[in-house]
């Protein structure tokens, strides 16, 4: 087992964001064989931050902060970054793949385990309109 963990930069990047999910993020990752990071505003935002990442070409977001509200605004929700051997990968999808499956058995684990209660994880990965790989949320 690799037994990776968050830099400073990506804890950081976690500020503002629900504790259990931050304990979620360092629970997979130091079971998992593939590394990830939290990118810069890949935590919390701010309604303006937000509205800047929507008006960011290529789209990242279908969200605009103010009229249409993300949940990184609430901070119920976090964004990875994959790393391979050439550093961040955004078109890792088998790894992205393979990381949603350890969080949502983690988040399971952790519900079991009275952590979570009523609330239920949602994987951007797993969404019809819009595919968001690298987002994860909990919806309360």
């Amino acid at each position: 087992m690799a037994n990776f963990k968050l830099s400073s930069r990506s804890k950081k990047n976690l500020k503002g964001i629900d504790k259990r999910l931050i304990k979620l993020v360092n629970r997979v990752l130091k079971k998992s064989e593939i590394d990830f990071g939290i990118p810069q505003y890949g935590g919390f935002r701010t309604a303006q931050e937000q509205n800047n990442l929507f008006h960011k070409r290529p789209k990242v977001t279908q969200l605009d902060g103010f009229k249409r509200i993300s949940y990184h605004q609430s901070g119920n929700a976090f964004d990875i970054f994959v790393y391979d051997e050439h550093g961040a990968c955004w078109d890792c999808l088998d790894k992205y793949i393979e990381l949603s499956k350890m969080f949502k058995a983690e988040f399971q684990e952790m519900k079991d385990e009275g952590i979570f209660k009523e609330e239920t994880f949602t994987w951007g990965g797993d969404w019809t309109r819009f595919k968001d790989y690298p987002h994860y949320q909990i919806n309360l």
